[in-house]
């Protein structure tokens, strides 16, 4: 992956695609000689005001000839890229696929803000006060009347977590916030919408990612570690956020029903029966603070309602139990078409024992996921190391 950073003045957003690409092949010692798939991650066009950014790809990459691919799902984007392109290899049709993407949301012509503004239902919700920071800050104060936290327990469980995150973020140099902040100084900082503060929230990134993803035959051939996917599924929930409020039942929007479900697919498929002792490092897709009880409960690391209490007996710290995000996950840096993929890639670098200052000691097995539309679509994988 590319450095993030708030703004890259010096290239464009084919240029981070480009310089993505090359470090991924380079990583995996292959070259686009040996690609036969290529699938953009991409998000909404108007952050960049290309349309239809996979047709200027074919000539960047010099993918002339091959199959190349565009998927968009959100947050969930980087997650969907990947998992199309490990269907492909599963059914035979590639040996080798380079899933790759970037964003330039910080330089984007419109306010990155209003183009993701535009998602919802314009026909009932679209007249509401919703942005992707009230939808959250909804999603967080369900959650807490839903289990009966207190507001104040939940805005100082929510400082820790950030503050924890941020200062994992501080370990990673491809990080885009890598300053440390203390809980007080989040529970200081500005009022976005309640109960969600500045620090509470990611930023707006420019950056790229790519993954390079190969056959098991194929995979037999490379000299370096490489990263093995036991399991992978996707799962979506109804467009409309009305539809998960008041009504009783676990599709609420104070959970994640559709991660609980995408995570069970993919445990199944890895032969993981107790996540919270089975799973080494999640990387889960954590743009908020207040999403995180919510995930790992989804995720099967806590029982329903004690997300907020676990992390407050630091079970999901560096040195814990399940380390949540040591990259310092979406909340350091957020770009969209690929903060999904870059969650993947953070994962593959742990279970290959090669994620230098954030490198877990001891990582085999990890989580991955990806979350977009309006809480809508989910995606998770099991990664795994070698001698695991």
């Amino acid at each position: 992956m590319t450095p993030m950073r708030t703004r890259r003045p010096d290239t464009d957003l084919f240029g981070l695609i480009r310089d993505a690409s090359v470090a991924a092949l380079g990583d995996a010692d292959v070259s686009m000689a040996d690609v036969d798939l290529v699938v953009l991650s991409q998000g909404p066009d108007a952050l960049y005001g290309i349309g239809h950014p996979e047709q200027e790809l074919v000539d960047v990459l010099a993918a002339r000839g091959k199959r190349v691919v565009r998927v968009q799902t959100g947050g969930a984007t980087g997650t969907s890229a990947a998992q199309m392109a490990w269907c492909a290899i599963a059914a035979g049709e590639s040996q080798c696929a380079l899933v790759v993407g970037a964003d330039k949301m910080g330089d984007s012509q419109q306010s990155a803000q209003h183009v993701l503004n535009l998602i919802w239902d314009p026909a009932y919700e679209a007249r509401l006060p919703l942005n992707t920071i009230s939808m959250t800050a909804l999603q967080a104060q369900r959650y807490l009347h839903r289990h009966g936290i207190g507001l104040r327990r939940g805005e100082e469980a929510w400082a820790q977590i950030a503050s924890r995150l941020r200062n994992n973020g501080a370990l990673n140099p491809a990080a885009q916030l890598r300053n440390p902040v203390t809980p007080d100084e989040v529970l200081s900082s500005p009022l976005l919408f309640a109960p969600i503060r500045r620090d509470m929230a990611c930023p707006q990134t420019s950056g790229g990612a790519a993954v390079v993803m190969v056959s098991a035959e194929r995979a037999a051939t490379i000299a370096r570690p490489v990263a093995w996917i036991d399991g992978f599924a996707a799962r979506s929930n109804t467009y409309f956020l009305g539809d998960k409020m008041g009504a009783a039942g676990d599709n609420d929007h104070g959970s994640f029903l559709e991660l609980s479900r995408a995570a069970a697919a993919a445990y199944a498929q890895a032969g993981i029966t107790d996540p919270a002792r089975q799973i080494d490092v999640a990387e889960p897709y954590i743009p908020f603070a207040t999403m995180e009880p919510i995930a790992v409960e989804a995720l099967g690391f806590s029982e329903p309602g004690q997300g907020i209490a676990d992390a407050e007996k630091g079970r999901f710290d560096r040195g814990g139990e399940i380390p949540v995000c040591p990259s310092g996950g979406v909340l350091c840096a957020a770009p969209i078409s690929v903060s999904a993929l870059v969650r993947f890639a953070e994962g593959a670098l742990q279970v290959r024992g090669r994620a230098g200052d954030h490198q877990i000691d001891g990582c085999r097995t990890a989580v991955v996921t990806g979350a977009g539309g309006s809480i809508q679509f989910a995606g998770v994988a099991v990664l795994r190391g070698e001698d695991s």
